[in-house]
């Protein structure tokens, strides 16, 4: 039995992915129902009979937008719920967090039982939303969940990539741009011992902000302009309105636009 934790898991806004530390290397593993991606879009689809994470939930955002619900991370720690149609209940950001975990959990082909991981959460983070982070993890069949500021996890792994054994004393400045948040942290490196000195940053500023912008201060302008179209952003973006599904397939393309 392993005395240390070894297996790590970045929760993030948009993705999220799951790693274990072998032998100095860091594995990243990959989606058995995706191959070729070590990442896995943090969204969740409820139907009837089933939940559905990741890539497959994200495409039932064009088809039906209400019973699908992503970027939840920023609510963590909040009394908020998403109302979900497909099942007439609510979910909390937690519920949620946890069924992101429960799918990464089924990415690990290792034969070992996970039951102590370590999972990166912002370092704007309070005490609440650490909490509710730790809870997810719980629900999600953890008995042990230890958190790690993400710039110091940054730090580490940009210290294990170069090989260092001993790290120079000094400050790093880390900045950490994620599909939701914005991050900057001072970090002091003393007698090999990491500290976050000071941090700045926004829960709601990331690529997913980028997305929106995109969509509506580019494209929906340009489809107006050329098809006359009126109030097309308003239905767009109400939940009620006739092009809601729309929207977010404008989102999905200006994302996949963004990265090409």
């Amino acid at each position: 039995m392993e005395n240390t934790i070894n297996y790590g898991i970045d929760l993030g806004t948009t993705n999220s992915a799951i790693a274990k530390f072998i032998k100095g290397e860091v594995i990243i593993f990959s989606n058995p129902q995706d191959y070729g991606r070590n990442t896995l879009p943090s969204v969740v689809s409820y139907k009837k009979d089933k939940i559905i994470v990741g890539n497959k939930a994200k495409e039932f955002l064009e088809k039906d937008p209400k019973s699908v619900v992503g970027v939840f991370k920023r609510k963590m720690g909040t009394a908020e719920s998403f109302k979900i149609k497909s099942i007439n209940e609510s979910k909390t950001p937690i519920e949620l967090s946890a069924q992101v975990l429960k799918e990464l959990k089924t990415f690990v082909n290792t034969g070992d039982t996970l039951d102590a991981v370590v999972v990166t959460i912002p370092a704007s983070f309070d005490t609440i939303q650490s909490n509710a982070t730790k809870e997810a993890g719980i629900q999600a069949g953890f008995k042990q969940v230890v958190l790690l500021q993400e710039p110091i996890a940054a730090s580490l792994a940009y210290a294990n990539m170069k090989k260092e054994r001993e790290m120079k004393d000094g400050q790093w400045l880390v900045y950490d741009l994620g599909g939701g948040t914005f991050d900057v942290a001072l970090i002091q490196i003393k007698d090999g011992e990491m500290k976050v000195l000071d941090h700045e940053g926004d829960n709601f500023l990331g690529g997913a902000d980028f997305d929106q912008m995109i969509v509506e201060k580019v494209v929906i302008p340009k489809i107006c302009e050329e098809y006359n179209f009126t109030n097309l952003e308003d239905e767009m973006k109400s939940a009620s309105g006739k092009f809601n599904a729309k929207y977010y397939v404008l989102l999905r393309r200006a994302e996949e636009a963004k990265i090409i």
